[in-house]
């Protein structure tokens, strides 16, 4: 962000018709004051601003000399640089990683599509949590999270922001189930969230009136979104199924879905979603149901989807019909960031935080397979 108080002050005074000299009498400071602030040696005191706006009748920006549209452009350089480096998964020191956006956020203090970004950080559940680290960061985090709610006038980051601090009560209560507080938490804040049918994505498409390209997008995005809530909602359905051949079914069922939203297999931001199902179905086809050609079939496409995702350019457009013309970046909201075939290779070594590691994702005759090695092959 550039701040150009120095020019501000002097064109102001100047179009004021005013000296030095007279301003700083008007200000109660020293001439030599007002000299070093247009010469950009120095700042008036923080207090000074809103008095200084007044009394050229100006805002604090313009006193400034912030240039809006500059800020805006950097300020949407951070957010994408988040969004598309996986804001939900980091590496090394998580206060160094978000050091950026911190100091982007000094500058912009009352930009809460920034504070909802650092939230999301702050909430991020990674590899390795436990009940303790997630219980000691819940302090700094409700912090942030009650002044998100007391202050911002957003309704969506609002919505956003209560949506993630579930995501993260959840995380607390899967290591303890017994945690009666996070629970009541959790609860509570679902009962706050809108319903489904006063959500952008439904009345959006249903009530917006605009030319019909802008339609097309409000539509598949809404159906992109759609499709998020199903994957998630199913899933929790299906965990709730007693394992074995049903189980299999639902998910299978939860492809042919996908499977008529992008017939041509241009998955999107979903595409990471897709390849999850697969390499579920193999594990239960490989360890609960002992069938090893259901469940090399399936790993086949899975390896397959994340070598079609490396091969992707990393803004493409959908040409399956319903969503034809959509464009998707790789990265994006619901992609996940081991979709590609580094990720894959995890898996099939079960080095992946994404299952259960007590117990060994594969049979020991399931790997000792020709078939296993000529897959791990594909994705070295």
């Amino acid at each position: 962000m550039t701040i150009l108080f120095g020019e501000s002050i002097r064109r102001l005074r100047r179009e004021k018709g005013l000296t030095q000299e007279q301003l700083a009498a008007r200000l109660n400071v020293s001439f030599q004051t007002i000299s070093k602030w247009e010469r950009g040696e120095s700042y008036p005191d923080i207090t000074m601003l809103p008095v200084l706006a007044g009394f050229f009748g100006v805002t604090t920006d313009d006193l400034l000399g912030i240039d809006q549209a500059e800020n805006e452009r950097h300020i949407q350089e951070v957010i994408r640089r988040y969004e598309t480096n996986t804001v939900y998964v980091y590496s090394g020191d998580l206060g160094e990683y978000m050091a950026p956006l911190k100091e982007t956020l000094k500058h912009n203090p009352g930009d809460y599509r920034l504070w909802a970004l650092h939230f999301g950080l702050l909430t991020s559940l990674a590899v390795g949590d436990t009940t303790e680290s997630l219980n000691a960061r819940l302090p700094e985090i409700l912090s942030t999270y009650d002044m998100i709610l007391e202050n911002c006038t957003n309704d969506a980051i609002r919505s956003d922001v209560r949506g993630t601090m579930c995501h993260y009560y959840d995380g607390i209560l899967h290591y303890n189930p017994d945690d009666s507080a996070a629970q009541q938490a959790l609860e509570r804040i679902v009962s706050e969230l809108p319903d489904l049918y006063d959500t952008r994505q439904y009345v959006g498409p249903m009530h917006l009136h605009r030319p019909d390209e802008a339609m097309k997008t409000v539509c598949h995005e809404a159906i992109t979104d759609v499709l998020g809530v199903f994957i998630g909602t199913v899933t929790h359905l299906t965990n709730r199924i007693d394992g074995g051949r049903e189980e299999v079914a639902v998910r299978c069922a939860m492809l042919d879905v996908f499977g008529a939203v992008y017939p041509d297999g241009d998955y999107g931001r979903h595409w990471g979603n897709v390849r999850m199902l697969w390499q579920i179905i193999a594990q239960q086809y490989a360890n609960e149901l002992g069938e090893f050609d259901e469940a090399f079939a399936a790993l086949r496409r899975a390896v397959e989807l994340s070598l079609a995702y490396d091969a992707l350019p990393r803004v493409s457009a959908h040409t399956s019909p319903m969503l034809r013309g959509l464009v998707f970046e790789k990265g994006a909201q619901f992609m996940w960031p081991d979709t590609s075939a580094d990720g894959m290779r995890k898996f099939l070594n079960e080095e992946s935080g994404s299952f259960n590691a007590d117990t060994p994702w594969w049979p020991e005759e399931f790997k000792l397979d020709p078939r296993f090695g000529e897959l791990l092959a594909m994705v070295m």
